[in-house]
């Protein structure tokens, strides 16, 4: 189906009743794109669990994601005797509650019916689950929310206990090695360990590659165990140990500065830096101006960058957002001025005193943080010019304890205006 068909019919379908009283299974029966799922999920037995009264939030490939299968797979899932790995499949596009777009963005995985969880990140701007591009996000139904996706969801088999073995055994090896400041060794310890696993050859092909891929990487020695223990993590589906020091601590970068930005960091130190012009697309809100300056940047073909800029006030000795802007890579992108929600307006230069927070960001943690900086500014005896903002680098998909941010009050000499 062609995409402007496809688009045409999910949009018919979401929009035909203002009070949605459809379930998952008609809504997606409704929108007609769905056929091949529909029959899939009947042949299952799971028809009547999804008309249920949930929540859900199913992950629904289209027919011409199924029809991308290899020859006769489809019809080999449908036969009887099939019936548990088909179920096994469906089950890894279910979530049992009601997930927004949003909202599964910000949590950075989502955990299925099958017990697997799958990561909720943006690629090249787009929004991907697992290794398929969401198309239409946020369809609702009476009892849940449908998100389509251009590919089916194939579940990987655990690494055999060999192999995983080995992996854990280089992670229980490395982690010390890199907090006590000698990322050459952990790094080659998490090498020689993923070489090993490769060789064994009896990895699945898509952990494979991403052991690979890790040991391609360049870069420090820090950065070159960081990418080596993530492509680990991964293959294990363990989450990652949050104890590396924060003096080892490099902030990772998912997408490129603006033009002449200073780069992130370091953790837990005040400093002063200098910003050049630039030009951000701003609207009000907290997390849900997220997904509006998301889709203005998707809509106008501006790339996304790092960070994304928060103006934050002071509500009862704990921070809240009350703007958010993502920000060109350069002021010759796009135009200025009012779409729809979204202002774009290129900012002047700015000196602020900043400083780096790791992981969550608590109460505790920003009064403290707060303090710093504005200890740090009377010191150098500037003025306020601005407000509060945090800057937070890292999409949702990094675990909350390796996340960075910088909080940073704009100042001036007391004589400039």
């Amino acid at each position: 189906m062609k995409p402007a068909t496809l688009f045409a019919a999910l949009a018919l379908a979401a929009t035909t009743h203002a009070s949605e009283t459809r379930s998952i299974p008609e809504l997606a029966r409704d929108a007609g794109v769905f056929k091949t799922l529909l029959t899939a999920v009947d042949a299952a037995g799971l028809a009547e669990a999804l008309s249920g009264p949930g929540p859900f939030t199913v992950f629904a490939p289209t027919d011409d994601a199924f029809a991308a299968l290899s020859e006769g797979t489809v019809a080999s899932l449908l036969e009887p005797e099939n019936r548990e790995r088909l179920q096994a499949i469906l089950k890894l596009h279910v979530v049992p509650a009601s997930a927004r777009a949003v909202d599964a963005l910000t949590a950075g995985k989502v955990r299925t019916l099958a017990g697997a969880s799958l990561e909720v990140r943006l690629v090249d701007g787009r929004l991907r689950v697992g290794d398929a591009n969401v198309v239409k996000t946020d369809l609702a139904a009476s009892n849940g929310v449908i998100h389509v996706i251009d590919a089916v969801l194939l579940p990987e088999p655990a690494p055999a206990g060999k192999e995983a073995a080995l992996l854990v055994q280089a992670i229980d090896r490395g982690v010390p090695l890199f907090n006590a400041g000698q990322a050459e060794a952990c790094a080659a310890v998490y090498e020689i360990a993923c070489r090993a696993v490769i060789e064994l050859g009896a990895l699945p092909e898509p952990q494979a590659r991403l052991l690979r891929e890790a040991l391609e990487h360049g870069g420090s020695a820090s950065e070159r165990a960081w990418a080596l223990r993530r492509a680990m993590d991964r293959v294990l589906d363990t989450p990652e140990d949050t104890a590396m020091a924060d003096d080892a601590f490099e902030p990772r970068m998912e997408a490129p500065l603006p033009e002449g930005f200073p780069g992130p960091g370091p953790v837990g130190r005040v400093v002063v830096k200098e910003y050049p012009r630039y030009r951000a697309a701003q609207a009000a809100g907290g997390m849900g101006a997220f997904w509006t300056l998301f889709n203005h940047i998707k809509r106008n073909e501006i790339a996304m960058t790092a960070p994304v800029e928060m103006a934050v006030t002071d509500m009862h000795g704990q921070f809240a957002t009350t703007q958010m802007a993502f920000l060109y890579e350069s002021t010759a992108q796009g135009e200025t001025g009012k779409q729809g929600s979204v202002e774009v307006a290129d900012l002047p230069p700015a000196r602020v005193v900043s400083i780096g927070l790791r992981g969550p960001l608590g109460k505790d943690k920003l009064a403290a943080a707060r303090k710093a900086v504005e200890e740090r500014a009377a010191r150098e005896g500037w003025v306020r010019h601005g407000g509060w903002r945090l800057m937070g680098y890292n999409i949702p998909m990094v675990p909350e304890a390796d996340r960075f941010y910088e909080l940073q009050l704009p100042v001036r000499e007391p004589d400039q205006h």
